[in-house]
This record gives C-alpha cells, sequence and structure tokens, in this order.
C-alpha cells in the first residue's frame, strides 16, 4: 500500500488499510460532516498529494443515497468522476448541508499538472466492499475500499 499515498501527509484520524488488488482507508471524526471531508481527503491521499494543491478550482457538489452509506459511496464517487474526467485532483472539502440522504459540498483544487503533481495511481471504483459508517462514544468512523 505504500506506493499508493502521500507518506508526508497522515494525520492521526486516518489508517490505511491493506486489501489485495485495492486499497482501504479508515477515518474517524468528531462529526458526520467531518467525516465526510476526511474521507475524501483520505481517498485523495491514496491518488496524489492533496496537502499540497491549491484553491484554483472550486466547484459545488451535491450528491444523494438511500442511507449514510450509499451517500459515502456516492460523495467519493462523483469526487472520482470529477478526477477522472475533467483531469481535476483536489485537496479541500467543505460540508455545507449533510441530512441522511442528501450532501452538498464545496470543493476546491487544481487541474492536474503532470510536470507538478505527483499521481500515484487511479481509482477505478468506490466499492461497497466492507464499507461501513458508525458511531462509537461520540466519534464517527468510515471504513471505505477503492478499486485500483
Amino acid at each position: 500500500m505504500e506506493d499508493f499515498h502521500s507518506t508526508e501527509y497522515e494525520p492521526e484520524w486516518l489508517q490505511y488499510v491493506d486489501h489485495t488488488a485495492d486499497a482501504g482507508i479508515v477515518v474517524t471524526a468528531d462529526s458526520r460532516s467531518q467525516l465526510f471531508e476526511r474521507a475524501a481527503v483520505g481517498m485523495f491521499t491514496i491518488l496524489t498529494e492533496p496537502e499540497k494543491l491549491g484553491q484554483l478550482i472550486r466547484r459545488e457538489v451535491e450528491v444523494e443515497g438511500e442511507d449514510l452509506e450509499s451517500l459515502m459511496l456516492n460523495w467519493l464517487s462523483e469526487l472520482n468522476f470529477l478526477h477522472i474526467t475533467e483531469r481535476e485532483l483536489f485537496g479541500s472539502f467543505k460540508i455545507r448541508h449533510l441530512a441522511e440522504t442528501v450532501l452538498n459540498a464545496e470543493i476546491g483544487g487544481e487541474l492536474m499538472d503532470p510536470a507538478k503533481h505527483v499521481v500515484y495511481t487511479e481509482i477505478k471504483a468506490v466499492t461497497f466492499h466492507e464499507l461501513e459508517i458508525h458511531q462509537v462514544e461520540g466519534q464517527w468512523r468510515a471504513q471505505v475500499i477503492f478499486d485500483l
């Protein structure tokens, strides 16, 4: 897994999960909004060095889901879709509104530039495999597995 994430940026709230042919993250947070923001940062640490990205591009993103798990999957899938189709890298994520089935956020980043940005790998898909979101003793925790 070490080849697939930023080694300079390893906050205490982010752990990497070794998974055959895949990559995963476990994220902890004090709130659901923070959990979704941190999951996005965690996903982009697998792709690049989000802490080094500027805010040259700003987008509003809205996704829906049937529950928190499908909302997480749709959120991260939409970010990955924008990365792949628009060749954009994101490092800033601000959840503006989060309910059980809808999320609205503002994201910021840069156009991908091979001369400027390190890209470790590509994420083919965000998966439901072992996807978990739960709250324990006031802390939110999410595990997400990515198909590389």
